[in-house]
């Protein structure tokens, strides 16, 4: 079944993950959701609208755990900001380095990969793959 991001029922995750289901957990996923790729001063910004008194470091604490159970995938386009995805689905990323934008690419099939580098040490378990590119809208401007 393919699955896709509009799909996802957030408190499935948390619960697939072993997660309590809090409120802000909620919403800290609805707002990664509905954005695709968020830093967290994005989302902080965005929970604090509907919880005036949280903490960044709230924030900061569940987007770590979320991360350590697998529930969101972190991209680092520049190495200096992360940005935070649900990992809902095996994808690779295009970032434009002229204005930070991640779009989703359909993944590398791994038999193609390992095909390409012929002296893998090992057998391939997951890939994650990184192009760097101006976009589009960068191009014309």
């Amino acid at each position: 079944m393919n699955t896709t991001l509009a799909s996802i029922n957030v408190k499935d995750i948390l619960k697939k993950a072993s997660l309590k289901v809090t409120p802000q957990r909620i919403l800290i996923l609805e707002v990664i959701k509905e954005k695709g790729h968020a830093t967290i001063e994005y989302i902080y910004n965005e929970v604090k609208k509907l919880y005036p008194s949280i903490s960044i470091a709230t924030v900061y604490k569940n987007i770590h755990n979320l991360y350590e159970k697998g529930v969101l995938r972190e991209i680092n386009p520049q190495k200096d900001k992360a940005f935070y995805e649900i990992a809902f689905s095996n994808h690779s990323h295009f970032i434009c380095t002229s204005c930070n934008t991640i779009y989703d690419i359909e993944p590398c099939e791994k038999d193609l990969v390992e095909g390409c580098f012929n002296k893998i040490p090992g057998t391939i378990e997951e890939l994650e793959l990184n192009v760097y590119g101006v976009c589009k809208n960068c191009k014309q401007d």
